[in-house]
């Protein structure tokens, strides 16, 4: 608006002096032929004949030439006109997009804060929590007193988890060998420059696809007898119970020892995972829980449980 009122204003002004220009141009012109007619000598031959200026042509000229500034000025006017609902449109899009953006980011942010809190009373829960005492004398006071530091001792503590000791001999070279192969190769691709390359992490994937795992080696009960007598964790214990989950609705209590969820027993919280993801959701599954030195059994419809875990150690054998 304040465009078109400024262009009303430079049109009428223009205008005005464009036909007085014209007016004054023309009787000058008209005085001047009369000047020079009185001057000439009587009798004497005009040659160049004298065109008096027609006014109604310098009129013309002067609003042809209003008109052209007026319509061109026109065509710019409605060129901004259609040009402002679109830049203001693109704008307004900017600026949703922009918020929805920042509304994303604090969102986030405030996920981020509530975890690390969880966290860090997870920390301190943990601080606080009382050294579990030895299970039986050959700990020595000290729950991983037992675990296995040399390859006679590992090849002992598979012995006393019931593996043959001619299998156990096997076992641990074959485990050996395989590590010594993971250390060669990081050796090689630090000399000779390509360590962290394509071809490092090829290697090594080829290598830890041929890795020695006990757990694949042995039988379950064998593996979970190991896991014991080498002083490891081979339980996951109930750490808290989360308010009408399927735990709390079990029954399920801090402090129970979970030992089996359905026909797999549970060494730990990848097994237990696993266990409530496979079969159909909501069928009904026995679970055995180890409680004050009790086995009980409780039924559960298979999902996620709802419980905070903890990693335990128990005597497979009692």
């Amino acid at each position: 608006m304040i465009k078109r009122h400024l262009l009303r204003a430079t049109i009428a002004p223009t205008l005005t002096f464009s036909i007085g220009l014209a007016t004054g141009a023309w009787v000058f012109s008209g005085e001047l032929a009369d000047q020079e007619t009185e001057n000439e000598p009587a009798g004497a031959e005009i040659t160049t004949p004298v065109t008096d200026p027609d006014p109604s042509d310098a009129v013309g000229s002067a609003l042809a030439l209003t008109s052209d500034k007026v319509a061109v000025a026109a065509d710019e006017e409605a060129q901004v006109a259609e040009q402002e609902p679109v830049q203001e449109q693109a704008q307004v899009e900017e600026q949703r997009i922009l918020m929805a953006r920042l509304e994303e980011l604090s969102q986030g942010w405030g996920r981020m804060q509530a975890e690390l809190v969880a966290l860090q009373q997870r920390v301190v829960s943990l601080e606080r929590r009382p050294v579990p005492a030895a299970d039986d004398a050959a700990t020595g006071g000290r729950a991983d007193a037992a675990r296995p530091r040399t390859p006679q001792e590992q090849r002992d503590a598979l012995v006393r988890a019931g593996v043959a000791a001619g299998t156990a001999d096997e076992l641990l070279w074959r485990r050996s060998q395989a590590e010594l192969d993971r250390l060669e190769l990081r050796d090689q691709a630090l000399r000779e420059g390509w360590l962290g390359t394509d071809r490092y992490r090829e290697e090594i994937r080829a290598l830890n696809a041929e890795r020695v795992s006990l757990r694949d080696e042995l039988d379950v009960e064998a593996y979970d007898r190991y896991l014991y007598e080498t002083g490891e964790t081979n339980r996951v214990s109930v750490d808290s119970v989360i308010a009408g989950s399927a735990g709390d609705q079990s029954g399920l209590m801090p402090g129970d020892v979970i030992e089996r969820y359905g026909d797999e027993l549970v060494l730990d919280f990848n097994d237990l995972r696993s266990a409530t993801s496979a079969g159909a959701r909501g069928e009904l599954v026995p679970v055995q829980v180890r409680r004050d030195g009790q086995v009980v059994e409780v039924w559960m419809p298979r999902g996620p449980i709802g419980i905070r875990l903890d990693a335990a150690r128990v005597d497979p054998n009692s």
